[in-house]
């Protein structure tokens, strides 16, 4: 369990209302924002297996292959098309030779795809120079950059559409409302913030977990555009006002959050 006094109220306080609610199960609620976007149940993630697939209403994953021992084999070419300047060679040599990876096609409604990798255990090394090629933001701090230790990409199948990368702190790290951050080859930027409410029994409110993370929002520009649920068997959110590319690319997102648990598995 995380060291940090709030993380450690944050357990306390799903632990007691897990305890208050044995036969009424608790649901992450979503933001406001997305309160009346339809809600996709996760299928696949429970008792997962590397290689099964992960579903949610018309997306899902294919080839997902996950690795937990170091390999020295190189990437193969086009391991990553995010533009990642000539910092791509790093990226891609930090994913083949990483101890925790993994790497799936989702593909969504039409038969678009997207190309998902994400790696774990960053050692300082590279952390420091993914400050560079990831440009993380400066307002996060040196503490909060300490704690990343998730990094990844999503790249649509379609070359018209800009690839993204993003980061994602570790439990351990300092309590703030941005959890992680992703950014496109235009330079949009989403920033990951913690779900933190669980719907009550009936005719109660909300329980509000402080510090605890039970999932992410995706926010672009202040206003909150998707989201997924982690605690239990997942759900995620999108908003219907988004273009069709943009939703199948925080629905890679959603995914690699979905299934971030269980690398190495």
């Amino acid at each position: 369990m995380s060291s940090h006094p709030l993380r450690r109220l944050a357990a306390l306080t799903l632990a007691a209302a897990l305890a208050g609610c044995a036969i009424q199960p608790l649901n992450v609620l979503p933001p406001e924002a997305l309160a009346t976007a339809t809600a996709l149940p996760v299928s696949g993630r429970q008792g997962w297996m590397p290689n099964r697939e992960l579903r949610f209403g018309d997306y899902a994953t294919r080839d997902l292959k996950s690795r937990q021992k170091t390999s020295t084999t190189a990437c193969p070419n086009g391991c990553s098309t995010a533009n990642l300047g000539v910092y791509k060679h790093r990226f891609d040599e930090a994913f083949s030779t990483s101890t925790q990876r993994t790497r799936f096609t989702l593909v969504g409604p039409a038969g678009a795809e997207v190309d998902v990798q994400l790696t774990g255990q960053l050692d300082q090394q590279k952390r420091d120079w993914m400050t560079r090629w990831f440009g993380v933001p400066t307002d996060f701090g040196t503490e909060y950059v300490r704690h990343i230790s998730f990094i990844g990409t999503v790249q649509p199948a379609d070359p018209a559409q800009p690839g993204w990368r993003f980061a994602l702190q570790d439990d351990s790290g300092p309590a703030s409302r941005e959890q992680g951050w992703v950014q496109d080859d235009t330079g949009r930027r989403l920033v990951l913030l913690p779900l933190q409410r669980l719907a009550g029994r009936p005719g109660s409110p909300a329980i509000t977990l402080p510090g605890g993370a039970l999932g992410y929002a995706f926010e672009l520009d202040g206003r909150v555009v998707g989201a997924v649920a982690t605690m239990g068997a997942g759900t995620v959110w999108l908003s219907p006002d988004l273009p069709a590319e943009m939703r199948l690319s925080i629905a890679g997102l959603a995914s690699a959050l979905l299934l971030r648990p269980k690398l190495g598995s």
